[in-house]
């Protein structure tokens, strides 16, 4: 079972909530998250549904940085210590906390010419494996993200968002 827990903190986000569920328990489904779906491990999730206002209080908050961002991840556990031993994991796996803002990925989906759904869906997709242990801090760490990113989003019918 796949646990999405959605907060609305905007009114911007227009009835989002059900997509943004669908989409989370989609996205989860083709990761490998699967492997502890067939153990009947329940996973969860915390996405929070927010204006570009709140955002940018946040990313000052943790990052330290005074602007809006378009998503940010906060990862619940240390995916190499749950890699190293899976079994650790008994029942319930909460992956960490997600936080979305409207504005900025309006505006980027506009700029890139590609639709809102698309493009909140990669980002979604983006911070799941963040959520997961993914990173893109070195170039090697990077592309593996990357090609995984493109390859999930295919399976939703996803045109490679980092084709110009």
């Amino acid at each position: 079972m796949i646990n999405i827990d959605i907060t609305t903190k905007s009114n911007k986000w227009d009835d989002q909530e059900k997509f943004v569920e669908k989409i989370c328990k989609k996205i989860i489904l083709l990761t490998e998250l699967e492997k502890f779906l067939k153990k009947n491990i329940q996973v969860g999730v915390s996405v929070s549904l927010v204006s570009d206002q709140e955002m940018k209080k946040i990313n000052f908050e943790f990052r330290g940085k005074n602007k809006p961002t378009n998503v940010l991840s906060f990862p619940a556990n240390d995916w190499s210590e749950i890699k190293k031993n899976p079994r650790q994991i008994k029942d319930f796996l909460f992956l960490g906390d997600i936080v979305i803002a409207f504005e900025t990925i309006k505006k980027e989906s506009l700029v890139q010419k590609k639709p809102f759904e698309n493009h909140l869906t990669h980002l979604i997709l983006h911070s799941i494996l963040h959520l997961i242990g993914h990173d893109h801090e070195k170039n090697e760490m990077a592309k593996i993200m990357e090609n995984l990113e493109i390859k999930i989003l295919k399976k939703l019918k996803i045109v490679n968002p980092y084709k110009n």
